[in-house]
């Protein structure tokens, strides 16, 4: 099996919408890189944001 095949694979067993896929594969040839390359970029991109937003300890609501 190709690489794309095996992308596409991944990709249409993953529980994303169709808009959402046909985006990361857009982006993917934007960026030059596989699409599981991107929706690893996009995934490591938005821990890292969440990770900046998150408050400190302590500051929970109770």
């Amino acid at each position: 099996m190709t690489d794309d095949k095996e992308q596409e694979l991944v990709l249409s067993q993953s529980h994303m919408s169709l808009e959402v896929k046909q985006l990361i594969k857009m982006y993917a040839a934007v960026n030059n890189c596989t699409q599981i390359e991107m929706l690893e970029r996009i995934v490591l991109e938005w821990n890292a944001q969440q990770s900046r937003t998150e408050r400190p300890p302590g500051d929970e609501d109770e």
